[in-house]
């Protein structure tokens, strides 16, 4: 993974004993560019379980992970087919919010309130038929929705 240093970045040194990472007096320069990876480490911060985030360069060097950010979006062309040499379009799915499921809680709802009360009912009858009426009309809503899958295409 290739990165550059957003600020001066401080070089860390694992401290063993306290099981959590000190500072030294190396420094690395805003702009610079390093390779490396980033890594979860266990560790204590104030005697307490942490997770540290850090970013190890081929040179051994610990900087956090808050200092740098990535220097290029790195992409891969995955080719498939029997011969690997036609590259296929996937179209994704986009991913809405379903209004459907909440226009049916709706209208479930009114409709419930609507009969309660053209049939003169009290008010605990109107509240279960309405919360009633919303459930079925949630689950309705659901049923309507039909849902894209993944296609790929030659």
């Amino acid at each position: 993974m290739t990165v550059v240093t957003i600020e001066d970045a401080t070089v860390l040194t694992p401290n063993v004993e306290h099981k959590n990472f000190t500072q030294t007096d190396i420094i690395i320069p805003k702009g610079t560019e390093l390779q490396g990876e980033v890594k979860l480490i266990n560790g204590l911060r104030k005697g307490e379980p942490f997770q540290y985030r850090l970013f190890y360069t081929k040179d051994n060097q610990i900087i956090y992970t808050n200092k740098i950010k990535p220097n290029k979006m790195e992409t891969t062309e995955i080719k498939l087919g029997i011969d690997g040499d036609k590259p296929l379009v996937i179209d994704l799915p986009k991913i809405t919010k379903d209004r459907n499921a909440l226009y049916g809680a709706v209208l479930g709802a009114v409709a419930g309130f609507a009969y309660t009360n053209y049939k003169g009912k009290d008010a605990k009858t109107k509240l279960v038929y309405t919360l009633g009426g919303a459930v079925l009309g949630l689950v309705a809503g659901r049923l309507v929705t039909k849902r894209k899958d993944i296609t790929i295409k030659k």
